[in-house]
């Protein structure tokens, strides 16, 4: 079971790393963040500049606890259990936050921009951003879930490999909207 959990921290702790990452690497980035986040209507124009810093602060945090997690975890050391108990339930109302504002912004037809993970990515938000994000949810419940099953330290090797398969798997969480681009029907051009 300290597998799955390794490999859902790992998952997670890539997204959001990537995801905070991202804002906080310029203040080019952090305006295109703000601005995505002013085009969704979601918040008012007067608390737009305190509600981006929360949402980036809340993910760098919820970074943290998930790496300081994975890493307990991979060592099997008994405070692992209860740290990334905090750190999957922060991660899950997070994801819970934001899905429910990209399914509002769906449901309203708003047209936005998503900059998840910095300018450059800037497509609009979708179905498929949605599909992200209820798919990490569903991992941190199931990681949620099972962290309160585990009682074995782990052997090394299957934790190096939960490692590597949650890197993975939060790589193509970050690239998801590149991977869902790629598989989509390709549109003629008049």
């Amino acid at each position: 079971m300290t597998e799955l959990i390794v490999a859902v921290l790992a998952t997670a702790a890539c997204v959001y790393g990537a995801s905070s990452a991202s804002k906080l690497m310029s203040s080019r980035n952090y305006r295109a963040f703000r601005d995505g986040l002013a085009q969704t209507g979601l918040v008012r124009a007067h608390l737009l500049r305190g509600a981006a810093a929360v949402l980036a602060a809340g993910e760098a945090t919820v970074t943290a606890l998930l790496a300081a997690a994975t890493v307990l975890a991979m060592a099997g050391t008994p405070d692992s259990v209860p740290l990334a108990a905090v750190a999957l339930g922060c991660g899950i109302a997070l994801t819970g936050v934001l899905a429910a504002g990209v399914a509002r912004v769906i449901r309203s037809g708003t047209r936005a921009i998503c900059v998840c993970f910095g300018a450059r990515s800037g497509q609009e938000i979708s179905g498929s951003h949605l599909v992200r994000n209820i798919a990490l949810l569903l991992l941190l419940i199931a990681g949620l879930i099972g962290n309160e099953f585990r009682h074995v330290r782990p052997a090394p090797t299957a934790v190096i490999v939960a490692f590597a398969a949650g890197a993975v798997i939060g790589l193509l969480l970050v690239r998801f909207d590149d991977l869902v681009e790629l598989f989509a029907p390709v549109r003629e051009s008049r």
